[in-house]
């Protein structure tokens, strides 16, 4: 049941219980358990901050301590999930717009150099309730993973974010350059996988698992990823398509900044994510 259906039902019910001035006592305890029913609505706002300053793609910016410029900055995010007091989690049912968010998945897109639309919000709902954070995955699931990327609902259906040699996405997509010249390709996305050219399960996910904690909107909650963490430690090498598994030393600071393990390709605890907070 939607949630039109279900504000419909909540205002046809509010309104035959507040008929009846002899069963007060009643209709709040009503109300009560119709509130709770009702299902919250749940608002993400990303950014992509630099030097403390919003992210600008297309020019040169300054990021830990060094000038950078960026021309891709996308990122999947999926298995949304809201954290309780108590350490359970919530499922979030996210929105369908089929431009931006579509099958459970989403794409915050914080650049305007490769494409001049931009998206920085995921929403959907949540049962009714207190959270105190927020738990999500940087990728496309893996039932999701090898669907044919030409005939999806956006945004599955872009080309860029695709790995065709993989038949997978890329779950996150961010290209920056130091001198202007030569680019470091940051595409993480699941690698060893089986079946080509149907390609099945990948033993290497390379899914980052992310959980943020502390004081909690769900209504209205920025989600700040931090440029200047992600690139600390990363030095420019011979390997500029900087892909898990291509064994380049100079991609290891990138991938252990989302807290994966550039071994297994899991996010196992080896490392502890740095990029990602609540605002």
């Amino acid at each position: 049941m939607n949630i039109f259906k279900k504000f419909f039902i909540f205002l046809s019910i509010l309104g035959v219980v507040s008929c009846d001035p002899n069963s007060k006592s009643d209709d709040n305890q009503t109300l009560a358990l119709l509130a709770l029913a009702m299902p919250q609505p749940v608002n993400l706002n990303f950014e992509a901050l630099a030097n403390g300053q919003p992210l600008v793609t297309g020019s040169n910016i300054t990021a830990d301590s060094r000038t950078v410029q960026f021309r891709d900055f996308r990122l999947y995010i999926s298995e949304v999930k809201l954290v309780k007091a108590d350490g359970s989690t919530v499922d979030v049912s996210l929105s369908t717009d089929n431009v931006w968010q579509s099958n459970g998945v989403a794409l915050v897109d914080l650049e305007t150099t490769r494409t001049t639309e931009t998206n920085s919000k995921v929403t959907g709902t949540v049962a009714a309730g207190s959270y105190t954070g927020i738990q999500y995955t940087v990728g496309v699931p893996e039932a999701l993973n090898h669907l044919d990327s030409t005939n999806q609902k956006s945004p599955l259906n872009i080309g860029l974010m695709y790995w065709s040699w993989t038949g997978g996405y890329k779950h996150s997509n961010i290209e920056f350059t130091y001198d202007g010249t030569n680019w470091t390709s940051l595409h993480l996305g699941s690698t060893t996988c089986s079946g080509a050219p149907n390609y099945g399960n990948c033993t290497k996910k390379f899914r980052a698992s992310i959980q943020l904690t502390g004081q909690f909107n769900s209504g209205n909650q920025k989600i700040s990823l931090d440029v200047d963490k992600l690139l600390n430690g990363h030095t420019y090498g011979a390997m500029g398509m900087c892909m898990p598994g291509d064994g380049s030393a100079a991609c290891l600071p990138l991938i252990r900044a989302f807290g994966l393990n550039e071994t297994n390709g899991a996010a196992d605890g080896t490392y502890t994510q740095r990029i990602f907070s609540l605002k």
